[in-house]
């Protein structure tokens, strides 16, 4: 399992053969810190694209613009298929929680919102618990926030790997209200305190405060909470292998 940090919440994953590149934001990498270490041509080079939203800037126009349009591309609705069909991509699967790719399962897992620290079912985006029959599970919990049944979802598949986004955004896009995408410093705790054993890895975590958690921050409280051997936060274009 060999995950690569790309920038904000776009990365490359490889596990058991295939390589997946997840949520692609293309625009300005030429111009990011990663540009010595991550080349388009890396980011082609792959065996499918999972895009768990559409929103916040998610599959911008660079990433439709250089993504090759046969590329097998996994979204998590009919409204996302359609969005990318009419960009004249042609190989789209919606993800189920039965999905089969090769010979791995790629499981769609519910996200989350919160509004006034109630949680309520994003229908714009979802997580991907990606498994093998014999190898150690990855999940990829997208934009949620930590919801009840995140616990479950932990302790019955037992992921190795469970990449979050970290240092949650108030967005009002979806909720209409303003709410909580991604996680609070409090809810990766949660995630580490349900299924330990987990490499937590962060992505999206701005390196300052802007309606935020920033980086430095979240890391100061994963340190104060001695979680500092299981929760990671990768630099653009950094990799780690498990």
């Amino acid at each position: 399992m060999i995950y690569k940090q790309v920038q904000q919440s776009t990365y490359l994953l490889d596990y058991a053969g295939q390589r997946f590149l997840v949520d692609p934001i293309m625009g300005g990498l030429e111009k990011g810190a990663a540009k010595e270490e991550i080349k388009f041509s890396d980011l082609l080079d792959v065996d499918a694209v999972i895009a768990t939203h559409l929103t916040k800037g998610a599959f911008d126009g660079e990433a439709r613009r250089l993504i090759p349009r046969g590329m097998k591309v996994f979204v998590q609705n009919e409204a996302d298929a359609d969005s990318l069909s009419m960009d004249g991509f042609s190989n789209l699967e919606i993800l189920t929680e039965t999905t089969e790719f090769c010979h791995l399962s790629i499981r769609k897992t519910p996200a989350f919102y919160k509004v006034n620290g109630i949680s309520t079912m994003d229908q714009k985006g979802c997580g991907v618990l990606i498994s093998h029959p014999v190898l150690n599970s990855a999940y990829l919990t997208g934009e949620s926030s930590w919801y009840d049944g995140m616990k479950q979802v932990l302790k019955t598949w037992k992921p190795r790997l469970v990449v979050v986004s970290a240092g949650f955004s108030e967005d009002g896009e979806g909720s209409g209200a303003g709410g909580q995408f991604g996680m609070s410093r409090e809810e990766i705790a949660a995630v580490h305190l349900s299924y330990p054993r987990a490499h937590i890895i962060t992505t999206g975590c701005p390196d300052h405060t802007n309606s935020m958690v920033s980086r430095r921050e979240l890391k100061q409280y994963v340190e104060q909470q001695r979680m500092e051997s299981s929760v990671w936060f990768p630099k653009d274009g950094e990799e780690y292998r498990l």
